[in-house]
């Protein structure tokens, strides 16, 4: 039955379900390598271990997954190195993406439509990385 149900599996679920289980082995490299190092308590990294399990879920979707994605070092920091390049990579061919469909509004001279576009992608822009979204307090 396991065999079935992987073929059945969109391209997108399959790459969610790699990059999941990429991530969480991230994840437990680094625990190990704080454990072993002394820099990391046996309490945290069973939060840690916890909180990968609970939003990281078998069958997670691949935009669900990325949603989750850049909240996991929120919390626990030591994570960033492990989350930083998938919301990088992500964002990356978001914005390609994006830059493509802006550029073909232009062209077809349908400049609101492009303005529109270009804001929902700066709104959503901020939502992966909320600590540049907030305004400086030194300003």
């Amino acid at each position: 039955m396991t065999d079935n149900s992987l073929k059945q599996q969109s391209p997108q679920d399959n790459r969610a379900a790699q990059l999941r289980e990429d991530l969480q082995q991230k994840i437990v490299d680094i625990i190990t390598h704080k454990l072993e190092s002394g820099e990391m308590t046996e309490e945290r990294a069973k939060s840690i271990a916890k909180m990968t399990l609970a939003k990281l879920p078998e069958g997670i979707s691949y935009n669900e997954l990325m949603k989750v994605v850049p909240t996991i070092d929120h919390e626990f920091e030591e994570l960033h190195n492990a989350v930083l390049p998938i919301v990088v990579d992500y964002q990356q061919k978001i914005e390609s993406q994006i830059q493509s469909k802006v550029s073909e509004l232009m062209k077809q001279r349908k400049y609101a439509d492009a303005l529109i576009l270009a804001k929902q992608a700066i709104e959503f822009e901020s939502k992966l990385r909320p600590d540049k979204s907030k305004p400086s307090h030194n300003e």
